[in-house]
């Protein structure tokens, strides 16, 4: 009799703490929704890079294209474009999830793009990508100082 006092105590004491666990769970599930959703109605219909026209008129400046390589270039834009705004809509997604499909979706476009230049414009388009994300990187770092305090620095990077 004691002994199935006993089981019985500690099944009953486990279910406790399982959905305790479980609850937990649905809590952080629900505030991460909550934070996402959060996020986009703050983005609201902002862009993650310039429309194609813009674009397009910064390369032609910067890279001095040819009406044809205009022409050319202009299609794989506007796709990357198309891209961007559906994963832009796309709610399942974390931040760095994104942030890795458009990363990707910028390299590729940049080697369809890379196609149809000279290797003067390659070299251009090379340097003016490089200066791109260290302005990035600077831009990132100055919002985490802002974020957890103006004196603090990055973590150092983890080595593998």
């Amino acid at each position: 009799m004691k002994k199935m006092l006993a089981v019985l105590l500690v099944t009953v004491m486990s279910l406790g703490i399982a959905s305790m666990v479980f609850a937990q769970t649905d809590e952080q599930a629900e505030k991460a929704n909550k934070v996402r959703k959060t996020v986009k109605s703050k983005v609201g219909d902002a862009t993650m890079m310039p429309a194609p026209e813009v674009q397009l008129k910064r390369l032609t400046e910067g890279l001095e294209l040819t009406a044809e390589q205009q022409k050319q270039i202009r299609p794989l834009l506007d796709d990357e474009y198309a891209k961007l705004k559906a994963l832009q809509r796309n709610e399942n997604l974390t931040p760095k999830q994104i942030q890795k499909i458009v990363e990707e979706h910028r390299a590729e476009t940049i080697a369809k793009m890379q196609a149809f230049m000279n290797p003067e414009q390659k070299e251009k388009l090379e340097i003016i990508s490089n200066e791109i994300k260290a302005n990035k990187q600077q831009r990132m770092r100055a919002n985490r100082k802002a974020r957890i305090g103006t004196n603090a620095e990055p973590p150092p990077p983890v080595s593998k």
